[in-house]
């Protein structure tokens, strides 16, 4: 059925799509990107209704990347479904109000964020599902404990009438629950959700927020099929659906509802159990109807033989050029008075990969567009204006993607756009940023030289990254109690600043990354095919660069009594070599060294593909798992204490009050203070998220207050 014809609601602009007890507002404005998956981005809007009542929402944008579309193309043979089927999104709508319903009566300390609405968002050319906003933070790592080997060894051989007492970690709370979670969307039939709280999905944890009474889910929609978990792999095979993709079970769904009549009626109420009956039916009709008209080789039977198919993915197919614009309404009505597919030249031109073959499907199916084809051949100005619109609209989304300065724009199509445009296709951002923002490119070499020659310059970028670390940490609450505080101090301090200039000076060598990187991984690719061991030279630049610089000043430090041994060492190392300083500062600013130990573990956890990402297990477990070097560092310091003592002696005088800085009018001094204060703006302006959206949610309340 056309989409036209039985989604869309009152509100076309908004491209909302109708569904029961929905919110429908009549305005949406971006606020900022809260985030961005592998299948989707969340983006902060503000959303007004027709009678002036404003909330904070969560879109969810469909929109994802070239390999999560490759990958459902792959196993599905058909587009990714929450960014071009009405009937899939509606499913995540009706499925979220599902979940809640049950969440919220039988697992109270838990909560799924309850959806608001759904629509078509013609600019991204995806549908959208929003959400309550939902103010929590991800998982607080346990706090470190440089004890870890030795309380272990200490349980083996404890007496066994002794109580343990361990104190427990936030992550084996989340887990517990994970598992109730997972046991209760199994059971009730909605066993694709299961994927999304599983334990066995390391990266599942992420779905949850930490609030003050428990936790919510945010994200119940799945980026890739359940192939990894074997369970789900059976539980597909058990559903006629393999791989699963957010599936439902309707005869066990219908079961677990008939089944807890009585309790869910108590805790919701006769409407209440109403509205989660009609949405259980609305999600196994949607379900139903989105899962039909995808091919999808590994599902029961072989739809694609079958009549019933082949009109459901005719209407996906329309459905879709239509909604993309790649067809008039004329051309529309035409397609689906027939039956006739396969034989059509627009069908065959979406095979065309890229924006080339919509180009030519629009060209074909749609007559407006192919008389401002003819008008742009034939005339000049018209010409001109559709290449600046579309030189603006990838100016725009260059902008989002950080590729090019955040004022630049292209007015026409020149060279400078070409170059940008093939970067864009065949480069990361970082290397496309700088290859095209001579500002940046500028900067970036600017303080290269600094942080090579300028000690000033080199202790301040060494504290500006130290506190822009601690500054993301509390950001996402991940600080203890009473941690933050004792950190701003300690790197405040004016002992610290040898430490400091030499963290900044080894971080300098990430300045040249984005070159870097393309060379490391050629090299490899090289290596490979070639064996030559001269390809992997670009591998050991960093590694080189930090002991140069370590050695450096080692000579320049020599009657100084400042320690650069275990620098030296971890220096020489790829990837861990950035741990370098803060092993050297472990022992004299162990609070310090210890966060920023864990700081990179998390980093590295982080930096993991498929298995790694913010709040994911492999996170957590990188940041507990330095509690094995901080021990390490805590025994050989303790055992070597005796002959440090020995041969060097401390100064015990107070620290001298810091002399402030008289800032000089020589060219070498303004260059140094006009890289500091971009350094300050820079800071000035990573104001917290959260801070932003406290400020968004008390504004309403100050406005009231003031009238």
């Amino acid at each position: 059925m056309a989409i036209g014809a039985e989604h869309f609601g009152p509100s076309m602009d908004l491209g909302l799509l109708s569904a029961d007890d929905s919110w429908e507002p009549c305005q949406v404005e971006p606020i900022l990107t809260l985030g961005k998956g592998r299948a989707a981005r969340a983006m902060l809007v503000r959303a007004t209704d027709a009678e002036g009542n404003e909330r904070l929402c969560v879109e969810k944008i469909f929109a994802p990347g070239l390999l999560t579309r490759l990958i459902y193309r792959c196993v599905f043979q058909s587009p990714f479904a929450y960014q071009a089927s009405a009937d899939a999104i509606l499913a995540c709508f009706y499925r979220r109000r599902a979940a809640a319903a049950l969440v919220r009566t039988l697992i109270p300390e838990a909560a799924v964020a309850e959806p608001l609405y759904v629509r078509w968002d013609a600019e991204s050319r995806a549908y959208v599902l929003a959400s309550e906003l939902i103010r929590g933070r991800g998982i607080r790592p346990a706090a470190a404990n440089s004890r870890i080997l030795r309380e272990t060894t200490h349980k083996w051989f404890r007496n066994p009438a002794e109580p343990l007492d361990p104190t427990p970690e936030e992550i084996d709370e989340l887990l517990d629950l994970m598992s109730r979670l997972e046991t209760l969307f199994r059971e009730s039939g909605l066993v694709g959700s299961g994927w999304q709280v599983s334990k066995a999905a390391v990266v599942a944890t992420a779905n949850l927020l930490r609030v003050d009474d428990g936790y919510v889910i945010v994200d119940l929609e799945s980026g890739i099929p359940a192939m990894l978990v074997p369970y789900y792999l059976f539980a597909g095979l058990r559903i006629g659906s393999l791989p699963l993709f957010d599936d439902n079970d309707p005869q066990v769904l219908l079961r677990f509802l008939e089944t807890h009549r009585g309790t869910l009626r108590q805790h919701l109420g006769a409407d209440g159990f109403q509205r989660l009956s009609n949405d259980a039916e609305k999600l196994i009709e949607h379900s139903l109807l989105w899962k039909q008209a995808e091919i999808a080789v590994g599902r029961r039977g072989l739809p694609i033989v079958s009549r019933h198919f082949r009109d459901a993915y005719r209407r996906r197919r329309f459905d879709i050029w239509k909604q993309n614009g790649l067809i008039d309404d004329t051309t529309d009505e035409k397609l689906r008075s027939s039956t006739r597919l396969l034989t059509r030249p627009l069908y065959w031109l979406g095979f065309i990969p890229t924006a080339v073959g919509r180009f030519l499907q629009r060209l074909h199916g749609h007559r407006t567009f192919r008389q401002q084809f003819k008008d742009a051949v034939r005339n000049s100005q018209v010409r001109d204006e559709l290449l600046k619109a579309y030189c603006g609209r990838k100016s725009r989304a260059w902008q989002e993607q950080g590729r090019v300065h955040p004022v630049r724009m292209f007015s026409k199509l020149s060279l400078r756009f070409v170059g940008n445009w093939a970067l864009s296709k065949t480069v990361p951002a970082p290397v496309h940023r700088w290859l095209s923002d001579s500002n940046h490119r500028r900067t970036s070499l600017q303080r290269m030289f600094l942080l090579a020659v300028s000690a000033r310059f080199q202790r301040e970028f060494g504290k500006y990254a130290i506190r822009g670390a601690i500054r993301e940490w509390d950001k996402a609450g991940r600080l203890q109690p009473g941690e933050l505080q004792a950190l701003q101090s300690e790197s405040s301090s004016q002992n610290f600043d040898e430490y400091a200039r030499c963290f900044g000076m080894h971080l300098s060598v990430k300045l040249i990354a984005p070159l870097l990187i393309p060379l490391k991984i050629g090299g490899v690719f090289a290596f490979v095919l070639t064996g030559d061991v001269l390809c992997l030279l670009p591998i050991v630049v960093s590694p080189a660069c930090r002991t140069a610089i370590t050695l450096w000043r080692m000579a320049r430090n020599v009657g100084r009594r400042v320690n650069y041994g275990e620098a030296l060492l971890v220096g020489v190392l790829p990837v861990i070599g950035n741990l370098a300083y803060p092993v050297q500062m472990f022992a004299s600013h162990r609070r310090l060294a210890t966060f920023l130990i864990r700081d990179n573990a998390a980093r590295l956890g982080r930096w993991l593909p498929i298995y790694g990402g913010r709040d994911s297990r492999v996170e957590i477990a990188a940041v507990k798992a330095a509690n094995l070097p901080l021990e390490l560092l805590e025994i050989g310091l303790s055992l070597t204490a005796a002959i440090r003592r020995l041969f060097v002696r401390t100064s015990k005088t107070a620290p001298t009050e810091q002399v402030p800085v008289i800032l000089s009018a020589s060219r070498w001094d303004r260059l140094i203070d006009s890289q500091l204060k971009l350094l300050a703006e820079t800071e000035a302006s990573h104001q917290s998220v959260s801070e932003r959206i406290d400020h968004l949610v008390d504004e309403p309340n100050r406005l009231r207050a003031a009238s």
